[in-house]
């Protein structure tokens, strides 16, 4: 049972009704006053009942599980989707047949997707949340391409002794190349560009100082 009708002699006494039956806490649910009772002259008088809706407020994790999971049925496809956290962010793992649809060329559509799930969270919870969305594994693929092509282009880097550039790259992605040189003696990194894709600038360390 999440939600439940209750009444009480006031407001208060209501609510705590609602706690009780429901086993939460007042903070965890939205609550509607449905009617407000008084017999009596002018309310001043006899007694008072109040009513109200308690609904237990769903967290982000079931949030975004759900939205997930309706704009694959909207799509027409079949996924699951399991909630894990890591480095203090809500990570929402997705198995599906259909990689390729949700996924894209290089993950754009994966991104996406990434920001419309984060939008709809920001719009219901009011708050600006560090998530990450993969589906089938793909970003750990993504990382070892990531992390293979910024060695190659660090080997380039100390051979030729100036600074290369990578192709745009999205936050994650910059983030891997970021801490993979992060206590590097040879090699620096910086992002440059506007916008959600930048590039990462990778650089002899004795030239450039580092700037994440």
């Amino acid at each position: 049972m999440d939600s439940i009708e209750v009444e009480g002699k006031t407001y208060e006494e209501a609510v705590k009704k609602a706690v009780l039956a429901l086993n939460t806490e007042e903070k965890d649910l939205d609550i509607e006053v449905k009617e407000v009772d008084t017999n009596g002259i002018l309310g001043l008088l006899g007694s008072r009942k109040v009513r109200v809706t308690a609904r237990i407020r769903s967290n982000p994790e079931d949030f975004g599980k759900k939205f997930l999971t309706e704009f694959a049925k909207y799509l027409g496809i079949s996924i699951a989707v399991d909630v894990t956290h890591s480095d203090e962010r809500i990570v929402f793992l997705i198995e599906s047949d259909d990689e390729e649809t949700l996924v894209g060329e290089e993950g754009e559509a994966l991104e996406a997707l990434q920001h419309l799930l984060r939008l709809a969270i920001v719009k219901e919870y009011k708050q600006n949340l560090k998530l990450l969305l993969d589906v089938n594994g793909f970003r750990e693929e993504r990382k070892k391409t990531i992390i293979g092509m910024a060695k190659k282009l660090a080997g380039r880097v100390k051979r030729e002794l100036k600074p290369i550039k990578t192709k745009p790259l999205n936050p994650y992605e910059r983030r891997i190349i970021h801490m993979l040189f992060k206590d590097s003696s040879d090699i620096t990194t910086s992002s440059e560009g506007e916008g959600h894709t930048k590039q990462v600038v990778i650089s002899p360390a004795r030239s450039v100082n580092a700037h994440r």
